[in-house]
Parts: structure tokens; sequence; C-alpha cells
């Protein structure tokens, strides 16, 4: 039974979608995980598909999973035929069916390190998939990120240099950055367990914000550029130089950030998510059902797909990443 009164208090913290690209998984508040088809998205969008009756309408969730009553879902992520959940202290992988398109049982399960008596439960606040290594590194509320092997289950490094907890992972070619309410974005070798390198974005005149603090809460990567923010005014970085080189009239605190298409997104405590381009000028503005935004699944192939969620029970869909062109609700009445 589909408790309604749910969508008035829901938050959707976490997204991904399967490797095939054709499902969306998002993850809320009250550790449930909702099943949406891109495929059904995507094409019942197109302006000559025919009227379809309320259980055909792709705005339904295909299965709506309780996996805790412990804990909200932060983070989700998905490798060959698994869909993976990050709770407080554990990475479960749940067995999927693409044929089926349904989540089955949980089918492992990997204990993250105890954190000490003086720490908070090490809860998994991110999750960064390096799948040609078959590798996941989750960011922790113990301060710590953890690089967890998916071959064989067992956490096999751990990245110590933050102070306070981890909100964000981001990867390429063989490096890391973690964003921390610490203030800091550290830089990793993925080989290496200490860092190497440390961007401070509080520290710079033109880009804090005290109002805000300097927590930093979003950080993306590619080979040549990053992008991070939170407090602090969202910025631009050269990853070989470490100069800042452009910051974002971002109007609120910022909690996703990315990059597509040559262009940077970024989402936070604000009703509009936000596409710059690397001078810093918006090129696109789209409207958001909830006042937050705290989770973005994105994918170019083989659907042009983004879906925007956070402070609202319902997701924002865009499929040309310039307008909304639909919305789906977690909760719905069949």
């Amino acid at each position: 039974m589909i408790d309604i009164s749910r969508c008035y208090y829901t938050t959707i913290h976490s997204q991904t979608l399967s490797t095939d690209g054709r499902f969306l998984f998002c993850g809320s508040n009250f550790g449930e995980i909702f099943l949406f088809s891109v495929e059904r998205i995507t094409s019942c969008n197109a302006a000559d598909s025919p009227p379809l009756e309320l259980d055909q309408l792709p705005t339904v969730p295909l299965q709506t999973l309780s996996v805790t009553d412990r804990c909200p879902i932060y983070s989700l992520s998905f490798h060959k035929d698994f869909l993976i959940v990050g709770l407080n202290g554990e990475i479960c992988g749940f067995q999927w069916s693409s044929k089926a398109g349904t989540i089955g049982k949980k089918a492992w399960t990997v204990k993250l390190p105890a954190p000490p008596e003086s720490a908070d439960m090490s809860e998994v606040n991110y999750m960064w998939l390096n799948a040609k290594d078959d590798m996941l590194y989750a960011g922790c509320g113990d301060n710590v990120l953890y690089g967890v092997s998916l071959e064989d289950g067992k956490v096999c490094r751990e990245f110590h240099g933050h102070t306070d907890y981890i909100h964000c992972v981001s990867g390429c070619v063989g490096k890391l950055a973690t964003a921390s309410e610490d203030g800091s974005v550290l830089l990793w070798d993925s080989r290496q367990k200490t860092s190497y390198a440390k961007i401070e974005p509080h520290t710079k005149p033109a880009l804090q914000r005290s109002e805000f603090g300097r927590w930093q809460g979003t950080v993306a990567m590619t080979e040549d550029w990053l992008v991070c923010g939170g407090g602090p005014r969202f910025s631009l970085w050269h990853l070989r130089s470490l100069d800042c080189t452009a910051d974002f009239d971002f109007p609120d605190r910022v909690h996703v950030s990315g990059f597509v298409d040559d262009l940077i997104y970024a989402g936070g405590d604000c009703r509009k998510f936000y596409q710059y381009n690397f001078n810093g000028d918006v090129t696109a503005e789209i409207p958001t059902s909830g006042s937050s935004v705290y989770s973005v699944a994105l994918q170019t192939e083989p659907y042009r797909f983004l879906s925007i969620a956070g402070a609202s029970a319902q997701i924002d869909v865009c499929t040309n990443f310039s307008y909304r062109d639909i919305i789906l609700n977690t909760y719905a009445k069949r």
C-alpha cells in the first residue's frame, strides 16, 4: 500500500542509471528506491506518441523497493548486474534483472571498517564507480574515502586526509577528487593513500561567502578541469596549475555539479538548475520541482537523458538538457 502522505515529505538524495542506460533508480530519505524506465520516458515524450492510460504513464515508478528504515539512501551506483546501495556502515548489492526490469534480493554486502568511538557512523554519502577497474570509491561520514574492489567485495584502500565528513567524490584517468565539510577539495592518485594537492576555495576573497560557510558540497573533474562549490562560490579550476579560472553566479549553496557537452552544470538550494559555459556565462536556467537539488543522473547515450531531484517527491527530466520535458512522480495512485 503506497503512503501518499509521504509525497509531502520526500527528499530524493541519490540517483543512478543502469549500465545499458534503460533504467533510472532514485533513493529517498525514507530508505526507498524508485525504479523508472528511461525508454518509456523518452519514447512517450515524442510528439507522435499515442495517449496512454494512467498505469502506462512513464511518470509512475515501475517498482518501489523498501530497503531500510534506518537511514536515508544518500548514494547509489550500478555495475554489471547489481544495483549498489550505500547505507550506514555498509555497501549492498541488489540483484538486477534487465529482462524483467526489476530489482531483486540483496546479493552481497561490504562492511566498512568501524569508525573510532569518537566518530559518527560511517554513512556512505557518495559513491563514484570506475567500471574499467571494478573499483568503487565511497566518501563517508567518518572523513575517509574507501576504495572497494567489486571483484572480491573487499575494502582494498583507505584515503585519509579530510578532517570532516566527505560530501562528494569524482574521478578521471586514475585521479580522484573529494569535497568535504572541512572546506577543502583533496586530489588523489588512486594508487596512493595520501593526497597530492589541496584546493581551499574559502581562502580566496573572490570566492568567499561567509553567510554560507566554508564547506565544499560538490566536485566534478575531467582530465584538465575541476569544478567545486558549496558555501563558497561555485568555481572552475585548471588542474595542472591549480588556478581558479572562473567563478559562477549561482545564487545559493551548491550541492551538485558536472560537465556535459562542453558546458558546466550546477544545482543546490535554488529552484533553478543552471548551465554555464567555461567563461562563467549562464546558458540555461531549468526550473525544478523542489526547493533544493541534491542529485543528478545524466547520460548522452543510448538516450539523451538528464534527471534532476532533491527536496521534492517529483523528479524533473530533460531530454535536450536545456528545458524540462516531463515530471516524474515517486508516489502515484495507479
